[in-house]
């Protein structure tokens, strides 16, 4: 018995020796376009995060690490200077007479066919009318592939509307190039004088959670906005990074270096740039990178691969505002690329539009609860405490 043993512990050392000494070199530097795809989507999901670097470095040489985030590199170069610019006459919202074409005009992205077959079978949602149609579907935060019968005008389910604060969410669900699959909500804001950033109760000290904020607001819908100092990983979420602007007063200033300025001004736009006057702005907040400047998908074809929690914002011509979130690290959403979230974005039309804060902070919360999964080290539902949040309210 002892000598079976002993030679399955000698087989199984020698499978690992030969593991260790053939296959590992292999999967480290062969130019095969399969394996190259994936090493590439572990380097930069690894990389992309800020507490589990160590996948990465502990195992792969750092030339091959630095080849493989040349291409971030040379996406941040690409986006220097750049910032949005808005036409003197942007599109504007058909005008319509009746409350039903009224409604129509203002959920551009709500396909009609679909929403008269779902009211023919529950005529209850327009028994108040058209401006006071309330319609939430949303189960838990993980479930996904809903079948509601109310679809957008790109065909993905929609499982909220809320029209007396402009709001519909719809689930976002599909899979990367490597096959991964994601999930998450997209929510579309018709109103965007209802669109500002909320603070935490104990700026500079104390972070709160999105939903938190949303409730110290009276907001209908949230979602993480900028990022904040993590020193050791032991920050509170309550101290910012970057500029910070909420209902015209500027609590922060900007940290530049490539970062990117993103809000709304006067006049409800979203504007995204390293800007150096900032008085025009009534919100926002600061992180990058931009993702669609002026009509342009400006990271289309940069290959990026790594695939991570991610929340972005993004605004059309007609001044619908996007806002996206999309769950990672876990078993029914592995995580997006910020590729395939301008993808998204500019389907639906999106004319500006720039990534959040992403990862363990990526969260939405609508009417009192959280509608995606957060990824924690203690699978806090609620996620991680913040200083502050996009809010519709």
């Amino acid at each position: 018995m002892n000598g079976a043993r002993h030679r399955v512990a000698l087989g199984f050392t020698c499978f690992f020796l030969v593991c260790l000494t053939a296959v590992y070199p292999f999967l480290l530097y062969t130019p095969n376009a399969f394996v190259s795809r994936w090493r590439e989507w572990y380097i930069e999901t690894a990389m992309g995060t800020m507490t589990h670097q160590w996948l990465a470095t502990w195992f792969i040489p750092e030339e091959i690490i630095q080849e493989v985030m040349l291409k971030h590199y040379m996406m941040d170069q690409k986006q220097a200077g750049l910032e949005s610019s808005w036409d003197d006459t942007p599109d504007e919202k058909m005008g319509a007479d009746t409350p039903r074409d009224k409604f129509f005009a203002a959920f551009t992205q709500l396909d009609q066919d679909s929403f008269d077959a779902f009211i023919k079978e529950n005529p209850e949602y327009i028994a108040d009318g058209y401006d006071r149609i309330n319609i939430d579907l949303i189960s838990s935060a993980t479930k996904k592939n809903y079948n509601t019968g109310l679809k957008t005008t790109q065909g993905d389910p929609v499982v909220a509307i809320n029209a007396e604060y402009g709001i519909m969410i719809a689930e976002i669900a599909g899979e990367d190039s490597l096959g991964m699959e994601y999930a998450g909500k997209l929510a579309f804001c018709t109103k965007p004088e209802r669109v500002m950033v909320g603070t935490c109760a104990a700026l500079f000290e104390w972070g709160s959670f999105v939903s938190e904020m949303a409730d110290r607001y009276d907001a209908m819908l949230g979602i993480n906005a900028s990022g904040f100092a993590d020193y050791e990983g032991n920050g509170t979420g309550g101290l910012p990074y970057g500029f910070l602007k909420s209902e015209g007063e500027k609590l922060q200033s900007a940290v530049g270096g490539g970062w990117k300025i993103i809000g709304f001004d006067e006049e409800d736009r979203l504007q995204i740039g390293e800007f150096s006057d900032t008085s025009s702005l009534r919100d926002g907040v600061e992180f990058h990178p931009a993702i669609i400047l002026n009509g342009e998908n400006i990271v289309s074809g940069t290959g990026l691969n790594d695939a991570q929690p991610r929340t972005a914002i993004g605004q059309t011509k007609d001044k619908t505002v996007m806002m996206l979130v999309v769950d990672g690290r876990q078993m029914h959403s592995f995580g997006i690329t910020i590729e395939r979230c301008a993808d998204i974005l500019e389907q639906y039309g999106a004319y500006q539009a720039a990534m959040l804060d992403g990862g363990s902070s990526s969260v939405m919360v609508y009417n009192g609860r959280e509608i995606t999964s957060p990824t924690t080290l203690s699978q806090n539902p609620e996620g991680r405490t913040l200083p502050d949040a996009f809010l519709v309210r």
